[in-house]
């Protein structure tokens, strides 16, 4: 093996190290936990904070014939585990009223090229997802 082929090989190496450990301080991925409809569906998704209202958070579904979203219209009580807890929410799916610019350019915020490449690839029909704290688990999380 030649000293450019090693050379090239410790820079890939180097480079995804460096990419890994960015996505891992950069980059939040929350576990939604919604049962309803049909199953119960455990999915991964980006999460924002509202700083209109520190309580409130969103989520989107990147498409809305997502299954896991019926679930969620069905039984808005949903779970997030988010930073080794769990959050209990009630989660209001937006009904395609208005826009939703604001939420979107939340996300591109805090997520950046990530959630542009998201929008490109998912050709951003995305439905966001309001998530209010739940007081049907207040005292159990």
């Amino acid at each position: 093996m030649s000293r450019r082929s090693i050379l090239g090989l410790g820079i890939c190496v180097a480079f995804a190290y460096w990419a890994y450990d960015w996505a891992g301080k950069n980059i939040e991925v929350v576990t939604l936990h919604a049962s309803g409809a049909y199953s119960d569906y455990y999915t991964q998704l980006f999460i924002v904070d509202d700083p209109d209202d520190s309580k409130v958070k969103w989520i989107r579904a990147e498409r809305p014939n997502r299954m896991w979203l019926k679930s969620v219209r069905a039984n808005p009580e949903v779970v997030v585990h988010r930073a080794d807890r769990d959050f209990a929410y009630r989660a209001t799916v937006w009904d395609g009223q208005g826009d939703h610019e604001r939420i979107d350019r939340l996300f591109r915020a805090k997520y950046g090229a990530l959630d542009q490449a998201a929008a490109w690839f998912f050709r951003r029909d995305a439905v966001p997802i309001r998530l209010d704290p739940s007081d049907l688990y207040a005292n159990g999380f």
